[in-house]
């Protein structure tokens, strides 16, 4: 069965991807593969965060900090090594890695409301490092600036080079198609480790840890490599953020960006391999329908967020899933009532 449901999920994965990379032939415009850009990137980073938190159950909320570090790895690199940013992911990769093995080893003897405690104050942290980093680091002409760029951020430290190869025009496309290789790459990746023994592992931690314990899993080697196989791929995410947006800052670390990337795992189903994407596409919907009223956006999300917690708490895939399983059978007994029926006749 669980081969079988392997497979499922990664032809349903084919089929999604290959559509989702046929959306520039569509000629949308650089304002849609832009906002379909930053949406995938935000899709890849919650992708791997419900490794940790809807699969493992580990109530880690210090995500962002590892997509800080990946992006702030390829920003520094370029700005003061003058590497390429295709040079410097895997660099962000690990460093993403490293953020995330610190957060796990320092909740290894924690549980519940003290974990959400342990990750944030390291995220709020690593953000108050950055915004007070005001130390002359470097001088250009007259103009100082800190290390980090502190409050204001990086800029100018080089991209992909899709404008070189490609160029003006199909920048966008690259940029796009980058962001969705990315969230197939890390989707791909999530599918195989929940149907594998890790997966298992990470699912009877979840479920009931002294119990798991007892059946011989070692909760905090396992506790360890969730964190390690997901911060891979969220300081990867960071870093294309960063070669992207060709500018990176502390305000990926604030409260609304965290929020609002929850808010998408909520809304997909918290646990549930194909949740992240789901409540990623429902969530773009909500905020391209509030383009024009700025001032309602974050009120959209809180009614949107509200709804799916009092009718559909399971999310969107959730929802799905349910709704299959039930159809089935009954798809299945009018076809037996047809068969019988022919017999008679």
């Amino acid at each position: 069965m669980s081969k079988h449901r392997l497979h499922t999920d990664l032809l349903i994965a084919s089929a999604v991807f290959a559509g989702l990379a046929l959306l520039p032939l569509a000629a949308p415009g650089s304002y849609v593969l832009g906002q379909a850009t930053l949406f995938g990137i935000w899709a890849a980073v919650v992708t791997q965060w419900n490794l940790v938190l809807g699969v493992a159950g580990i109530m880690s909320i210090g995500q962002m900090a590892l997509f800080a570090a990946g992006g702030y790895a390829v920003a520094l690199l370029g700005l003061y090594f003058s590497i390429s940013p295709w040079w410097s992911l895997p660099i962000a990769g690990l460093a993403g890695t490293a953020v995330s093995l610190l957060m796990g080893g320092a909740t290894l003897r924690l549980k519940g409301a003290y974990v959400v405690v342990v990750t944030l104050a390291v995220a709020m942290v690593l953000y108050q490092l950055i915004v007070t980093d005001v130390d002359c680091f470097r001088k250009v002409e007259i103009a100082c600036y800190s290390l980090t760029g502190g409050a204001r951020g990086l800029t100018r430290f080089g991209d992909f080079g899709f404008a070189r190869l490609f160029g003006y025009k199909f920048v966008a496309t690259a940029d796009y198609l980058l962001a969705l290789a990315c969230l197939a790459l890390g989707t791909v990746f999530a599918i195989v480790v929940v149907h594998s023994p890790y997966g298992r592992a990470f699912q009877a931690m979840r479920d009931n840890e002294v119990c798991a314990a007892a059946r011989g899993i070692d909760v905090a080697k396992y506790q360890l490599i969730v964190f390690a196989l997901a911060g891979f791929f969220t300081g990867l995410a960071g870093g294309i953020y960063a070669g992207t947006m060709k500018t990176f800052g502390p305000q990926v670390l604030e409260l609304p960006t965290l929020l609002f990337l929850l808010s998408m795992m909520i809304v997909g189903g918290r646990g549930r391999v194909w949740g992240p994407i789901l409540g990623t596409i429902a969530l773009a919907l909500v905020d391209e329908s509030f383009r024009d009223l700025a001032q309602w956006r974050n009120t959209a999300f809180a009614v949107v967020l509200m709804l799916m917690l009092v009718f559909m708490p399971e999310g969107l895939a959730g929802g799905l899933a349910r709704f299959f399983s039930v159809s089935s059978p009954l798809i299945g007994g009018v076809a037996c009532r047809r068969r019988r029926g022919w017999a008679r006749s």
